[in-house]
């Protein structure tokens, strides 16, 4: 991508009509002329978004307002043998601009500094020098939301298996009671063989009643899904598919295919309710049904006791005894089965969510991969003064972020433990040791008591892991500048130097077209005519620069392909020249504009061994 040409209407730079070139334009002028400006316009026409802190971004947007007004600007760009024109005006979306256009790598005088100590900014730097990777992030953006919304129904399950759990609590105590009142009402039995005949109806008798009450149960917790259903439809119906008239001035309705879908939806969701009203009603009336027959065989049930009773006292009371506990011990049956078929679901889901995760870990291993490849590479071309490292999944801040929010309310020291836990495991390893309660895990990796891993595990699953099982540990990219015989850190670098380094490392890119506001800040000269001058020709030999100085040795040994002079009469900014380095006027305004002109053009007459056109 190459940007031609740029037009301003209105505001302080109104009729700028300004000419790029390949290679390298450098804009100069005093103070005040508008060199920034029209950087800040360039970021502003393409929407590229600041690249340090959102307050600088919000800083520079406000810049290109007050420059623009009410105005419009305008840019005329070469892409892939196409052309481009692409304008904006204020508070509107740029009109003409291509999704996939390889935006500018665009830094303002404070970015620079900024990217360097950030670690979100060194990764940002080598992902720049990757293909674009929107749709790998949009397919992990995807595998995690499918992640999470299994994970949801993971705790879900785990939650009405624990629920069932506490309800068979006592059922070792039930089948125990059961035996004893076997055992009475067979020792009852021999007394008369009229008694036996009787415990056998009853038993037949009390059988059947189990068997209906285990159906009434069922029946009962399935019309309370259906409601459950019906309820979460109503609150969707509540609010509606809508979306927002189409504007006037947009022409046709676009939308209009969409809305048309929206209504369908809508017809949908209304049958969707008259449905489970059927469904709830069906299931009622079967309720009912099984009522009905139910209560002959209980009435009969009640005849046979009483029978039975009168045959020997006390026979009445131990057959209701154990027809009651048949009854509690076929229904503690059916919870033991339905427990066992949420675990078995939960298994199933789990496994899915298991491939889900590989393929997360591959993309992001893809990743990594990359950002390595792209560091060796930046290593070798830079080497031996600077020296880039990608360290994997070494960033767990937002890793102990997560593990805290999820322990506050614990009673657990939990800044303490979110910090052991996200060094030990990955969130995926925390997250599956805490669904299936693995403590020895827990203990023994993150070197914490049992009691500990226990009470962790549990309040994890209450307060739900679905903001923790698709979180990334990102790289950490690391710049080093050989400082004497030492590498030295980010951290440990002067102003100066960290811009050596990331200027450096950006002047790499192959090519992205590269606009930085005044690059010679912080730096000496030494650095400028050792080292970024010779990043700078490379780069400019094979893609565009732009750049804003005071420091002529920038556009003269640079060997600037285009050099815009910019003045300002207080109330507005234009050009006062443009041209090629070795025209006149181009060295006339180096020479009494900018600091250390003349010398500039004596080391470049040196080095060349030529004199220039003065």
């Amino acid at each position: 991508m190459i940007i031609r040409r740029m037009q301003v209407e209105g505001g302080f730079l109104d009729g700028l009509d300004l000419r790029f070139e390949e290679g390298l334009n450098v804009l100069i002028g005093g103070r005040g002329t508008g060199k920034s400006s029209v950087i800040e316009l360039i970021r502003y026409c393409l929407d590229v978004r600041g690249s340090s802190s959102e307050e600088d971004a919000k800083r520079a947007r406000e810049q290109a307002l007050s420059v623009l007004q009410d105005g419009q600007v305008t840019l005329s760009i070469e892409d892939a043998g196409s052309n481009l024109l692409v304008s904006r005006s204020v508070d509107a979306d740029p009109e003409g601009l291509e999704p996939d256009l390889a935006r500018p790598l665009i830094f303002s005088q404070t970015d620079v500094e900024s990217f360097g100590l950030s670690a979100r900014g060194r990764l940002n730097i080598i992902d720049f020098f990757s293909p674009d990777s929107s749709a790998q992030r949009a397919e992990e953006r995807k595998r995690v939301t499918q992640i999470q919304s299994l994970t949801t129904e993971v705790r879900g399950l785990l939650r009405e298996a624990d629920h069932i759990a506490d309800r068979l609590s006592g059922a070792e105590s039930v089948q125990a009671e059961l035996a004893r009142a076997e055992a009475r009402a067979a020792e009852m039995s021999k007394t008369s063989q009229q008694l036996e005949q009787k415990q056998r109806q009853l038993e037949a008798l009390s059988a059947q009643s189990a068997n209906l009450s285990v159906r009434q149960d069922a029946l009962r917790r399935a019309q309370d899904a259906a409601s459950e259903y019906r309820e979460t439809l109503l609150e969707t119906q509540l609010f509606g598919f809508t979306l927002d008239d189409w504007p006037a001035t947009a022409g046709a309705d676009l939308l209009k295919p969409a809305r048309l879908k929206l209504g369908h939806a809508d017809k949908r969701v209304k049958e969707a309710l008259d449905l489970l009203a059927e469904v709830i009603g069906e299931i009622e009336r079967t309720i009912k049904s099984v009522e009905k027959e139910r209560a002959p065989l209980e009435e009969q049930a009640r005849i046979i006791r009483r029978e039975v009773e009168g045959l020997k006292e006390g026979a009445g009371a131990a057959a209701r005894q154990l027809a009651g506990l048949r009854e509690q011990s076929t229904q503690l049956e059916a919870l033991r089965t339905l427990r066992a078929q949420k675990l078995e679901r939960v298994g199933r889901v789990q496994k899915q969510r298991r491939g889900l995760l590989d393929q997360l870990d591959s993309l992001r291993e893809a990743r990594c991969a990359e950002r390595q490849r792209v560091a060796k590479l930046l290593t070798k071309n830079l080497s031996p003064l600077i020296r880039v490292k990608i360290r994997q999944s070494a960033e767990v801040a937002e890793f102990i972020g997560a593990i805290t929010n999820a322990l506050r309310g614990s009673g657990l020291r939990y800044n303490e433990l979110a910090q052991a836990l996200a060094i030990a495991m990955t969130p995926r390893e925390l997250v599956e040791a805490a669904e299936s309660d693995n403590i020895s895990f827990l203990s023994k990796t993150a070197k914490i008591s049992s009691e500990r891993a226990q009470r962790i595990a549990a309040q994890l699953r209450s307060a739900g892991v679905e903001g923790i099982i698709g979180l990334a540990l990102d790289d950490a990219a690391d710049f080093e500048l050989l400082d004497g015989t030492q590498f030295k850190s980010m951290g440990e670098l002067s102003v100066g130097q960290r811009c050596t380094v990331v200027l450096s490392i950006l002047l790499q890119h192959p090519d992205r077209v590269l606009i930085v506001d005044q690059p010679e800040d912080h730096l000496d000269n030494a650095f400028i005519a050792e080292t970024l001058i010779g990043a700078i020709r490379r780069h400019s030999e094979r893609s565009q620069l732009i750049f804003s100085t005071h420091n002529a040795n920038i556009p003269v040994l640079g060997e600037a392909s285009q050099v815009v002079t910019l003045g300002s009469n207080g109330q507005r900014g234009f050009v006062v020249h443009a041209g090629p380095l070795d025209a006149p006027k181009s060295v006339k305004a180096i020479s009494s504009v900018m600091e250390g002109g003349d010398e500039a053009f004596r080391t470049r007459a040196a080095f060349y061994g030529r004199s220039t056109n003065r």
